[in-house]
C-alpha cells in the first residue's frame, strides 16, 4: 500500500497486472483480478487508501513564535527550535481546548501535548535567526496540525473543541482572504483552488489575534482570488463569504511579489514585495486599509517569504481599529530569576527610554561591574542584569547617584533585587 502511496496509480496498474499474471504451473494465481472491472475497483480502493492521511489533515493553523537557547549548549539552534514548537502548540492548546478543561488536564496534556512538541508540525520557515547576549534567538513561524492534537486528545479521554478557533471573550471573529501573486502564479486561501499553507499567513494572523480578532477558516467556496489589482475580492463577494462563515469582519489582503531585480554594489537581486490589507465589517463597513513595501535581499523562497511576512504585519499594524478588544496582559509574578554573579535591577515601567539607556550606561561604567544588559521589559518594568562580584548594596550605591545631572533617583532593595524609581528633573 505505501508502494502505491509514493509511486500513483502507474505502478497500482502494474501491480495488479502482475497478480494477474499465470504461474509457472500455467494457471492463473488469481483470476478473478483478471476482469478489467474488478481490477479498476481494486486500484480506485487502493487511491482511497493511500489519500486518507492527507484528507485527514485539514484544521493547520500557523503561529509566529519566538525561540531562544544559550549558545553554549550542543546544539542552540535546535534548543531554540524546541522552546518555539512548544509555544505553537500551546498556543494551538488554546484554540482546542476550553480554559477549565486545560487546567484540569494541565498535567497530562503538557507531558502529552506540549512536551511532544514535534509531533503536531507540519512545517516550519525560520524569519529571524540572530545571537543577542550570549542567546541564540529565533522567529519562526510553525504550521501545527490541530486534527491530529484532537485525535491524540480524544485518546487521552479530553474533550476539544470543534475546527477552527473559538472565540475568545469580547473578541470579534475574522476571516482571512489572502492572496499572493508574482506575475506567474496566484495563489490563496480560499475558493475551489484553496491553499491552507500560504506564505505570511501565519504572521497577519498573529497580528489580527494580538488586536483581539479571532481567525475563523475562511470557506472554500465564492469566486477565484483575481491575479491583478490590489486585492483578491470586491467587498460584496467577500461580505458573502463573511456570511457563509458565520463571521464578523473580512480582512481582505493582496500580496504582490515583483520580479528580481539587480542592486548596485550588491552580488545579489532584490524583489520588492508589496502588500494591501483591508478589514470591512457588516455591510461592507470598512474598518481599516493599510499598505506596506518591503524589499527582499535574494529570491530565495524563505528570504521572499520573510518578506511577505514583514509587508503583511506593516499593513495590517495601520488597519486594527482603536477600542478593537485587546488581548488580556499578564496578571502574575514576573520578578526576575536570580542568577548567581549577576544583580537584578528594575525600573518602573514607566520609565522613558531615554533614562532606561542613561542608567544602562552609568552602571556599565561603575567600578566592579564587569557589563549591564537590558534583560527584559515586562509589566512590572525594566529589568537590567549586572554582571558583578560586588553585594546587592553595593549596586544599591552606584544606583543611588543619578545617571544624569537633572534626574531624580529613589532606590530601595527587596531581596535580591534593586528596585529604581527615575523621573526627569533634580528634586
Amino acid at each position: 500500500m505505501a508502494f502505491v502511496a509514493r509511486h500513483g496509480a502507474g505502478a497500482a496498474q502494474k501491480c495488479t497486472g502482475a497478480l494477474a499474471q499465470p504461474s509457472r504451473a500455467g494457471r492463473p494465481r488469481l483470476h478473478l483480478l483478471g476482469s478489467g472491472r474488478v481490477r479498476s475497483l481494486f486500484l480506485t480502493l487502493v487511491l482511497l487508501l493511500a489519500w486518507s492521511p492527507r484528507a485527514h489533515a485539514e484544521d493547520i493553523a500557523a503561529y509566529e513564535v519566538e525561540g531562544e537557547a544559550d549558545v553554549g549548549g550542543a546544539d542552540p539552534r535546535i534548543a531554540a527550535l524546541d522552546e518555539a514548537f512548544g509555544r505553537a502548540v500551546s498556543s494551538a492548546l488554546l484554540d482546542v481546548l476550553d480554559s477549565d478543561v486545560r487546567k484540569a488536564n494541565k498535567p497530562v496534556v503538557d507531558r502529552e501535548i506540549v512536551g511532544r512538541a514535534r509531533l503536531w508540525v507540519v512545517k516550519f520557515s525560520v524569519t529571524k535567526d540572530g545571537t543577542a547576549d550570549g542567546r541564540r534567538q529565533l522567529t519562526v513561524t510553525v504550521r501545527v496540525d490541530r486534527d491530529k492534537m484532537r485525535t491524540r486528545l480524544g485518546e487521552l479521554n479530553i474533550g476539544t473543541a470543534g475546527p477552527g478557533e473559538q472565540p475568545a471573550p469580547g473578541a470579534r471573529t475574522g476571516i482571512v482572504l489572502l492572496r499572493i501573486s508574482d506575475g506567474a502564479t496566484t495563489r490563496a486561501d480560499f475558493g475551489a483552488t484553496a491553499e491552507k499553507d500560504l506564505p505570511g499567513l501565519g504572521a497577519l494572523a498573529s497580528v489580527l489575534r494580538a488586536g483581539g480578532i479571532t481567525i475563523k477558516r475562511a470557506p472554500s467556496t465564492g469566486p477565484a482570488a483575481r491575479a491583478g489589482g490590489d486585492l483578491p475580492i470586491e467587498d460584496d463577494e467577500a461580505e458573502a463569504l463573511v456570511g457563509e462563515a458565520k463571521a464578523e469582519l473580512a480582512v481582505i489582503a493582496g500580496v504582490t511579489v515583483g520580479a528580481p531585480v539587480a542592486v548596485r554594489g550588491v552580488e545579489t537581486a532584490a524583489v520588492l514585495v508589496t502588500a494591501h490589507v483591508r478589514v470591512i465589517g457588516h455591510g461592507k463597513k470598512l474598518v481599516g486599509h493599510g499598505t506596506a513595501a518591503v524589499a527582499a535581499r535574494g529570491s530565495e523562497p524563505s528570504v521572499v517569504g520573510a518578506a511577505i511576512d514583514r509587508a503583511l504585519v506593516g499593513a495590517a499594524a495601520d488597519v486594527l481599529p482603536e477600542g478593537m478588544a485587546q488581548p488580556q496582559g499578564f496578571r502574575g509574578d514576573d520578578s526576575p530569576i536570580a542568577e548567581p554573579g549577576v544583580v537584578m535591577v528594575r525600573l518602573a515601567p514607566r520609565t522613558p527610554y531615554v533614562l532606561v539607556a542613561a542608567e544602562l550606561k552609568h552602571l556599565a561604567g561603575a567600578k566592579g561591574v564587569s557589563r549591564a544588559v537590558l534583560r527584559r521589559l515586562s509589566p512590572s518594568g525594566w529589568v537590567i542584569g549586572v554582571t558583578t562580584a560586588e553585594s546587592v548594596q553595593r549596586i544599591s550605591n552606584i544606583v543611588k547617584k543619578p545617571p544624569t545631572s537633572d534626574t531624580s533617583v529613589q532606590v530601595r532593595i527587596v531581596g535580591d533585587l534593586v528596585e529604581v524609581g527615575l523621573s526627569a528633573g533634580a528634586p
